[in-house]
């Protein structure tokens, strides 16, 4: 089929991802665009046209993604078809039963339009691949040493498949593991929040998305008031549990495009991306209301924290060292006036 263009079905309940879909694709050349709104449709276009690929969701209702790839590979048996499996795909179990379903490979959702003309290109290629084996097995005249060599020729991609899906297997494994211990390596092993260094290197993305789009970003300095009369009177291993609960409180209340980080001892700072100081104000208030209404408990001790806050919105000109002295300036204000107590820079 050099210098034909593929029939490539893209099968997806959602309307949206459907056409999105197709308007990325529908621009090259190599394909002839087929679209199916369900796993019934989508048999009924394979059984009426020579479909060569297919881009097939897994989640839809009626009949799922898994239970139309193994329709399709009873379907057609005699000539290749590349299908490839839209999943929101987590783990290396999760691979192995697309693969095991007869999957040809896969797309990780969200889409990125760059993986999509990848892997279908890729199809395309594979695709391309068998059809010219089937074509010169079916040229020659057949015999019984031509049967036994292509009963060879199937076992061997049969067995390089087994391979390529083996090893794929590993570098989805390898990647999750790669990407663990980058999350690790970026956290604060006490409050489970980033340490210093990735805080600062937060700081530089925001502050210089901040500058380009002109949007406002704001910074508070949080200071647990008292601290070392925890630890003087209930040990050092109570005053780590307390850094622990104020960074699974810290995690649990922001926003999921804030940014909190442990700065050092009993002081975190958090980054609020296109947020003003008055915006942050007030979930600085609400922060520090919860954490004096909560009680903490240590080997059977009850006990209480306050904290005090500090908030500067970021300004052109200022280098991040600079807004981050700000903030803590107005924590420290907000100690002088009695703790527990909220400031604007």
């Amino acid at each position: 089929m050099d210098g034909q263009a593929a029939n490539l079905l893209i099968v997806d309940d959602n309307p949206k991802h459907l056409e999105l879909m197709f308007e990325i694709l529908k621009d090259e050349n190599k394909y002839n665009l087929f679209k199916a709104g369900s796993g019934a449709e989508a048999l009924r276009i394979i059984g009426q046209e020579d479909i060569q690929i297919v881009l097939l969701d897994i989640y839809m209702p009626e009949m799922d993604g898994y239970e139309v790839c193994r329709r399709i590979r009873q379907m057609i048996v005699a000539k290749p078809i590349q299908i490839v499996l839209i999943s929101g795909i987590k783990s290396s179990s999760d691979l192995d039963e697309l693969l095991d379903l007869g999957a040809d490979d896969f797309i990780r959702k969200p889409i990125a339009p760059l993986e999509l003309f990848a892997r279908t290109k890729a199809a395309l290629i594979r695709f391309k691949n068998q059809q010219k084996q089937l074509e010169e097995a079916q040229s020659e005249t057949s015999s019984p040493e031509q049967d036994h060599e292509l009963d060879s020729l199937i076992a061997e991609n049969r067995s390089l498949r087994q391979n390529y899906e083996q090893a794929r297997r590993l570098n989805l494994e390898l990647e999750e593991t790669n990407k663990e211990l980058e999350k690790l390596a970026s956290l604060d092993i006490l409050s489970g929040l980033l340490n210093r260094r990735t805080l600062f290197q937060r700081l530089e993305v925001e502050v210089e998305r901040s500058l380009r789009l002109h949007l406002p970003l704001t910074g508070i300095m949080i200071d647990i008031d008292h601290f070392k009369r925890v630890n003087d009177n209930f040990g050092h291993a109570c005053g780590d549990q307390v850094i622990k609960e104020m960074g699974r409180k810290l995690g649990s209340s922001l926003r999921k495009y804030d940014f909190a980080g442990r700065y050092g001892g009993e002081e975190f700072f958090v980054i609020f991306p296109n947020t003003t100081a008055q915006t942050a104000l007030s979930i600085s208030e609400r922060f520090r209301k919860e954490i004096e209404k909560k009680t903490f408990t240590y080997a059977g001790e009850r006990l209480s924290i306050s904290v005090s806050i500090g908030v500067a919105q970021y300004r052109p000109g200022d280098s991040q060292e600079k807004w981050v002295v700000r903030a803590d300036m107005a924590m420290y204000r907000a100690k002088q006036e009695g703790r527990n107590k909220v400031s604007l820079e």
